[in-house]
């Protein structure tokens, strides 16, 4: 997505950062982070337990120093606007520093969501539910096996949002991209041209 927004409207797409803040959890003597946690607006409700792939936590503080450093490098260069993206704490703790960023780096952050008005083509606005699962068949089909779902759900832990099996399409994960595409190319263009009459 990003690389596509920065084909339309210019720009430079720096690494996936891995590593972000989400809730934590302390249980006879484990940590527990974000969907390891049991929540009402999981698909299936689940006991607390260390989710396959869960390694990805880190301080708040932690993730906002980094993103200090990455903005700092960033305005060095003379980049004005940022958009960041991705796992919901992440996105918070990146919003939380809008004044920070725009005062001591002179960076205008933004992200997938800055501009989107429709709630049901949000980008990535679900837990591996139809709205990320669609995305992912849009962009990288193979990584889709609903072959691997059990017939009675049971595997289906960690998902928030509408059922990735029943409502997930190619389809609905396009239109999802070109939604966002479309107005956050459009909102980075106004906001350029505002930056340049200042």
């Amino acid at each position: 997505m990003f690389v596509r927004v920065a084909e339309k409207v210019g720009g430079v797409v720096l690494p996936m950062l891995f590593m972000g803040p989400d809730r934590i959890f302390h249980d006879g003597g484990k940590a527990f982070y974000g969907m390891d946690i049991n929540t009402e607006g999981a698909l299936h409700t689940y006991c607390v337990q260390q989710l396959k792939g869960s390694a990805y936590w880190m301080e708040k503080e932690l993730f906002q120093e980094y993103l200090r450093s990455i903005f700092a490098q960033l305005s060095r260069v003379g980049i004005r606007i940022v958009v960041g993206h991705g796992h919901g704490p992440s996105i918070n703790a990146f919003t939380e520093m809008e004044e920070e960023a725009k005062e001591k780096y002179g960076l205008r952050i933004l992200t997938a969501w800055t501009f989107a008005k429709d709630e049901r083509l949000k980008y990535q606005s679900d837990h591996a539910g139809a709205n990320e699962t669609s995305i992912v068949m849009a962009v990288r089909p193979e990584l889709v096996d609903f072959g691997q779902v059990k017939d009675d759900e049971s595997n289906l832990i960690g998902i928030a949002g509408r059922h990735p099996v029943k409502e997930s399409s190619e389809a609905f994960g396009n239109e999802l991209l070109e939604y966002t595409i479309k107005t956050l190319a459009a909102g980075i263009e106004e906001e350029y041209k505002a930056i340049k009459e200042r």
